[in-house]
């Protein structure tokens, strides 16, 4: 079983890093990260800081786009190209399909941030003059971020085209960063029925404000192990949540 989603895993990463989307995304990152550096110039007693925030946003937003653009023809390809009727007919079921192609996208996105946060961190130690060990906790967040960014592309591309998986997660994405709104809209909700269906929603999205900790790094402010370990296991499972899900609709799915 693990072999067999380790092989499914390993084409996928091998697919995504020749995809020219994803060379594109990095060589954006890189240049935003690097035009931080710039803009410091411009400001005086606040450089670090510019280059802090915005080099980890630029992290942030590429790995992103990188994780909605690929994880929404993971499945989409494989279906067009007609190649998941000769995986599916080896003995492969399709939640061992999915989670391979949720293993290989994440491989490539841990390559990829990899590659981003050691050229980020590169910058903030020229500029600090220092290693900023207080980034690498704000970095490891940002994957578990992208992490269930991944998992909710793969299970709307398991049911629907790859345009409205991009829509759907990408709505999935804003609000995430805005659940605290819908905290608050639940006490001035006229109705049950709304705060209901309000507070449904607030616990079926997922809280993505839990894995932003730029205002903090920013300033300098530590982020503590259980903090970082609560939001890691959390990310893990609204992740697996999602995979399940995903496997249950594509397990109905008529590939005919």
């Amino acid at each position: 079983m693990i072999g067999r989603i380790a092989a499914i895993a390993t084409h996928t990463f091998k697919e995504a890093v020749r995809d020219r989307i994803l060379v594109l995304f990095v060589l954006f990152a890189f240049a935003m990260m690097a035009a931080s550096t710039v803009l410091s110039w411009l400001t005086v007693g606040s450089e670090l800081k510019i280059v802090t925030d915005l080099g980890l946003g630029a992290l942030a937003l590429f790995g992103t786009m990188i994780a909605i653009f690929i994880g929404i023809t993971l499945v989409h390809k494989e279906v067009e190209k007609k190649t998941i009727y000769a995986v599916l007919a080896k003995p492969v079921s399709r939640w061992q399909f999915l989670v391979g192609k949720y293993c290989g996208l994440m491989l490539t996105l841990a390559i990829v941030t990899g590659l981003m946060a050691v050229f980020y961190l590169a910058l903030v130690w020229w500029k600090a003059g220092e290693f900023p060990v207080h980034l690498l906790a704000a970095v490891l967040l940002t994957y578990m971020e992208l992490s269930i960014i991944t998992a909710v592309a793969i299970l709307f591309s398991s049911f629907t085209t790859p345009m409205l998986a991009a829509v759907f997660t990408v709505a999935v994405y804003v609000v995430g960063h805005l659940t605290w709104g819908l905290a608050s809209f639940v006490e001035v909700a006229p109705g049950a029925a709304t705060q209901y269906l309000v507070s449904m929603l607030y616990y079926a999205l997922p809280d993505l404000e839990t894995f932003n900790v730029r205002s903090r790094v920013v300033h300098g402010l530590p982020v503590g192990r259980d903090y970082v370990l609560d939001a890691i296991g959390y990310g893990l499972a609204y992740s697996a949540g999602m995979l399940t899900i995903a496997t249950i609709l594509f397990r109905r799915r008529d590939l005919t």
